[in-house]
């Protein structure tokens, strides 16, 4: 084989690689966009079951307060929680909708922004609902009356009301210092991802790895 045969076979061994490392790049990255397929679909029922069940709530919440509509600890507890369920059911809802609007056959860079736009929703809907905790009180009320037919609060003496109004507002600025650190962004503190995956799901977490994947991809 002489000298020119030689560079045709290594060149066209070379444009051969080069081919197979494309198509290989392309089967993988299809591969990686069917699972997200999957998890989004995945996503879209359980926000369903999720929509039903603040529905019912909501429609509990409000045969609790038409029933005796009166100005007590219980019923202003009822409406703060109503406001949290129908802040869920809307947010569900929209999940549903920027799930279904998706079109998987669009560049995978634009397929990236839709994505990030559902998870970025996801959970900021999360960290509102959240915002509840400090509202423990709510519950209480609502349990004690509902439960044992009693008022709570009328039950309550002067430091415990102090103290039960403090410790809440205590739980709302630590709630709001945790929430504001925790956003997909952050998904490489291990703290910030293992708090993710608790309230949220593993699909979010894999959905975000992938994202910051392609973007460190991209770059």
């Amino acid at each position: 084989m002489n000298l020119d045969n030689f560079k045709n076979v290594w060149q066209q061994q070379n444009s051969d690689t080069v081919a197979a490392i494309k198509i290989n790049q392309t089967m993988l990255t299809e591969m990686k966009v069917n699972k997200q397929v999957k998890e989004l679909s995945n996503m879209r029922w359980a926000r369903i079951i999720e929509s039903a069940a603040f529905f019912y709530i909501i429609v509990l919440l409000w045969q609790y307060i038409a029933k005796d509509f009166s100005v007590s600890a219980a019923m202003i507890s009822a409406l703060v929680l109503n406001i949290f369920a129908i802040v869920g059911l809307a947010g569900n809802i929209g999940q549903i909708v920027l799930i279904s609007k998706i079109d998987y056959a669009k560049p995978i860079s634009e397929l990236q922004k839709d994505i990030y736009q559902v998870c970025s929703h996801k959970l900021q809907i999360t960290k509102l609902l959240l915002m509840s905790v400090p509202f423990y009180l709510a519950y209480v009320f609502i349990g004690f009356d509902v439960f044992w037919g009693v008022d709570l609060f009328q039950h309550l003496v002067p430091h415990m009301i102090w103290f039960y109004s403090i410790s809440s507002i205590l739980l709302l600025v630590v709630t709001v210092s945790v929430l504001a650190k925790i956003h997909y962004n952050n998904i490489a503190t291990s703290w910030v991802k293992n708090t993710i995956q608790f309230i949220v799901g593993e699909r979010l977490v894999s959905m975000a790895q992938f994202i910051n994947n392609l973007e460190s991809t991209d770059s």
